[in-house]
């Protein structure tokens, strides 16, 4: 039976409730990492390229964080990347400047972190096996 009406008994969340918190995570900053790129729509054509590169192999990186084993590595790859990405799109790439990129990714990246603190319920094989399959 459904418990709309009641209180949870604690602050632990379900493996449901975890994966809900990061797809709505992902859903939304996809759609604002899209606005931001609009940004960048008088680049040529090869700097934006590089900055689609770049952007997608640390958006890869972010989602690496809820989805690997490896947090720790992870989450140090992305806010590295994150902070020397203006470095980077300048060096490789004319691209003097996308305003709003650098702080989406690292709120994005640091949300997604946020989540993975959350305590969560013990996921019981039964459940696991289903949510597989």
């Amino acid at each position: 039976m459904a418990k709309w009406y009641k209180i949870p008994p604690s602050f632990r969340i379900t493996q449901r409730e975890y994966r809900a918190n990061i797809e709505g995570m992902n859903i939304v900053f996809g759609a604002v990492l899209g606005f931001v790129l609009v940004g960048a729509e008088n680049v040529e054509v090869r700097d934006f390229i590089g900055l689609l590169v770049l952007s997608s192999a640390i958006v890869i990186m972010i989602l690496y964080l809820g989805s690997s084993e490896y947090k720790l590595f992870n989450a140090i790859m992305a806010g590295v990347s994150i902070a020397f990405l203006p470095y980077i799109a300048v060096d490789l790439f004319d691209i003097t400047e996308v305003p709003k990129l650098q702080p989406t990714l690292a709120i994005w990246a640091l949300m997604v972190l946020a989540v993975e603190l959350i305590p969560r319920e013990k996921e019981n094989n039964e459940t696991s096996l289903e949510n597989d399959t």
